[in-house]
């Protein structure tokens, strides 16, 4: 198999993940590409570098949790009915 020039497509199906995720993953930074036109290509050895680098930042505490919300007070589930009062919400039924 090559490594260099993959198009989104096939680094898709190497990984074995989909072309959309691959393509958010471009797009925010997460592993290098170049450009050919309006053509996403990927080295196989850079990409396979960026991915080990951000499973050793996760694993020792790096930057993962960036923009996560913090867990709910209380800790149970939310309850299935809805409150009394007037919410605002239209009724459906």
């Amino acid at each position: 198999m090559k490594t260099k020039g993959l198009s989104i497509k096939e680094l898709a199906a190497y990984i074995g993940v989909s072309t959309d995720t691959v393509r958010r993953a471009a797009r925010r930074g997460e592993i290098p590409f170049a450009r050919e036109g309006t053509a996403y290509r990927f080295d196989w050895l850079k990409v396979r570098r960026a991915m080990d680098e951000r499973a050793k930042q996760r694993r020792f505490g790096g930057n993962s949790q960036a923009g996560a919300r913090p867990p709910a007070k209380g800790g149970g589930a939310r309850s299935v009915t809805p409150p009394d009062g007037n919410t605002g919400a239209w009724l459906t039924r």
